[in-house]
């Protein structure tokens, strides 16, 4: 941000080399907190410039964004997060976004790039921040482990870890289809697959999966989204298909079904 204003008053700016197209605006959502003199909490202070950020974003704005949605509950700030990564992208604007809401990534499909700044833990050393902007979503889950190296309490430690697996529904027992209540609805992209439970592990599926990507199927929507290249998968699996931990490569038909 501060190089790109320096470019544009004609100054020197901090690289080796530097190119842009100037920019109409240049918007910032950095700080986060309670706004005491206008009696405004967190979350109304961050919709407030939100608000901002969707009336000026368009193909002359660039937005730089610092947890634009950390104010709420978790399942309402991923989904405005979200909506704003789509409107940003059909309004064609230079936009930068952090966030630690990793399941975003799941639920859009669009040409936004992800990357994570690295972080090594080793036993020796303890956790080393490389902040080295690398490919990719990060590991979706490390807080536990960056507080055991602050607050040296294991037990504490163990506490939280048991309570971030209840979070996870992880239990000694395998998961099934069958364990959960299932919401079927009808994919965005094909009427005739449904979201229902993810075929990798067996929970809720969030999202649609295509196991050949826009750039492979040559343009055309019909290849995309035909039934054969889809594949509900939960936010957990979808994002280790992209960290590379999983890989789908079609679908496997059987005398009774797909597998």
């Amino acid at each position: 941000g501060v190089n790109v204003i320096l470019a544009q008053a004609g100054m020197y700016v901090a690289a080796e080399s530097f190119k842009l197209r100037p920019y109409h605006y240049l918007i910032t959502r950095i700080l986060g907190g309670d706004d005491l003199h206008k009696g405004q909490g967190t979350f109304e202070v961050e919709m407030r410039d939100l608000s901002t950020i969707l009336k000026l974003a368009n193909y002359n704005s660039l937005i730089l964004g610092d947890e634009i949605c950390h104010g709420t509950e978790v399942n309402s700030g991923l989904a405005i997060l979200a909506a704003t990564i789509e409107r940003l992208t059909a309004a064609r604007t230079s936009f930068v976004l952090s966030t630690h809401l990793h399941q975003v990534c799941s639920l859009i499909d669009s040409p936004v790039r992800y990357y994570h700044l690295s972080v090594i833990q080793r036993e020796d050393l303890g956790i080393i921040y490389e902040r080295k902007l690398k490919p990719g979503p990060g590991p979706s889950q490390y807080g536990i482990e960056v507080m055991g190296h602050i607050i040296n309490d294991k037990e504490f430690q163990t506490t939280a870890l048991k309570y971030r697996k209840l979070i996870n529904w992880k239990s000694p027992r395998p998961r099934s289809k069958s364990s959960f209540l299932t919401v079927f609805r009808p994919s965005r992209y094909n009427s005739k697959v449904f979201i229902d439970s993810c075929e990798i592990c067996g929970a809720p599926a969030e999202a649609i999966h295509h196991i050949k990507p826009k750039r492979l199927c040559g343009g055309h929507s019909f290849n995309l989204n035909r039934r054969s290249n889809l594949v509900p998968v939960c936010s957990s699996c979808h994002l280790d298909i992209h960290r590379n931990k999983i890989s789908i490569l079609g679908w496997r038909r059987t005398p009774a079904h797909k597998k």
